[in-house]
C-alpha cells in the first residue's frame, strides 16, 4: 500500500516512510561526539510522559542514526555510540547496563507509540490504517530486536571513518532496495549463496574475466540486498570489517601487512 493513501504528517508520516525504506523512526535526542563522529541517542522511559530535551524524530538503520547536532556541526548518517534512557526521576541511564528485555521495551516505546505522542492529538483523521500500522511494526521488530541485542557492544564496535565513499555506497544500497525490494530472508540467502557458488565455480575453472565479473557483480548486489533485508547499513558494516582487520594487523605486526599470495617453489 502506498504511503499517501492516508494523509498522515509529522513523526508518524516519517515512521511510515522509514518503514517503507527499510528503516525505522524513533523519538529521541541526539548528541554528537565530534572527536569520534558518532551519536549518543537518548530515549524516554516507556512509562514517562515527557521526552528528553531536544527530542525529535530520528531515523535508525542497523546501528546508524540519521540526524544532526548543530552544537558541534555534525549531521547525516553516523554510528550510534550508546543509547541512554531518561528515567522518571530525571536521571539518565546507559541502557548497556540493562537486560535485553528492558532495552527492547525502551526501544519499542520510542517507536510508533512515541511518534503518535510526539505529534499530539489530530483533528479530521490523519491516523495510520491497520495495514500501514502493521508495516511500521514489522519494520520496528526487524530493526529494534537486533539493536537491543547489540546495545552492550555498540561502543566497542562502531566505526567512524565513513566519509564520502560510504555515502556513495549507501546510495547504491538504496538503489538496490528500489530495484530488488526486500525478499524474505531464507529465499534471499538461497539466491545469494547460489551466486557465490557460481562465482567460486568460475574462478576455479579459470573462466574469462567477463564471466568472473558477471558472477562477482551478482554476489556484490546480493550482499547489498541482504543488508536491506536485515535493515543494516552496508557502508558501516564495510568500514567495521575494514577497521577490524586494520587494527588486527597493527596489533600483531605494528604495521600494515597485506596478505600475499604464496608462490609455489620452483
Amino acid at each position: 500500500m502506498g504511503t499517501d493513501e492516508v494523509a498522515v504528517t509529522g513523526a508518524v508520516h516519517l515512521a511510515l516512510l522509514a518503514a517503507d525504506h527499510a528503516d525505522v523512526c524513533v523519538i529521541g535526542a541526539l548528541t554528537a561526539d565530534a572527536s569520534e563522529a558518532s551519536y549518543e541517542l537518548c530515549l524516554a522511559a516507556p512509562d514517562r510522559n515527557h521526552f528528553p530535551a531536544g527530542a525529535r524524530p530520528v531515523v535508525v538503520r542497523g546501528s546508524m542514526a540519521y540526524g544532526g547536532d548543530p552544537s558541534v556541526g555534525l549531521a547525516g548518517w553516523l554510528p550510534i555510540r550508546c543509547i541512554s534512557v531518561l528515567e522518571r526521576n530525571g536521571s539518565v541511564t546507559d541502557t548497556a547496563g540493562l537486560v535485553e528485555e528492558e532495552r527492547l521495551a525502551i526501544l519499542r516505546g520510542a517507536g510508533l507509540p512515541a511518534a503518535e505522542s510526539y505529534d499530539g492529538p489530530r483533528d479530521g483523521g490523519g491516523r495510520l490504517t491497520d495495514v500501514q500500522r502493521q508495516l511500521v511494526r514489522v519494520a520496528e521488530e526487524e530493526t529494534l530486536i537486533p539493536l537491543a541485542k547489540a546495545e552492550g557492544q555498540l561502543s566497542e564496535t562502531f566505526a567512524s571513518a565513513l566519509g564520502n565513499d560510504a555515502a556513495a555506497l549507501r546510495r547504491i544500497q538504496e538503489q538496490c532496495r528500489d530495484l530488488y525490494g526486500r525478499l524474505e530472508p531464507e529465499r534471499a540467502l538461497a539466491w545469494a549463496l547460489e551466486e557465490l557458488g557460481e562465482l567460486a565455480q568460475a574462478m576455479r575453472r579459470g573462466e574469462s574475466t567477463v564471466r568472473v565479473e558477471e558472477e562477482l557483480g551478482q554476489v556484490l548486489v546480493w550482499a547489498l540486498c541482504l543488508a536491506n533485508i536485515t535493515r543494516t547499513d552496508a557502508a558501516h558494516a564495510f568500514v567495521k570489517g575494514f577497521t577490524a582487520e586494520r587494527d588486527r594487523q597493527l596489533r600483531k605486526h605494528g604495521a600494515i601487512r597485506p596478505y600475499r599470495r604464496e608462490v609455489p617453489p620452483c
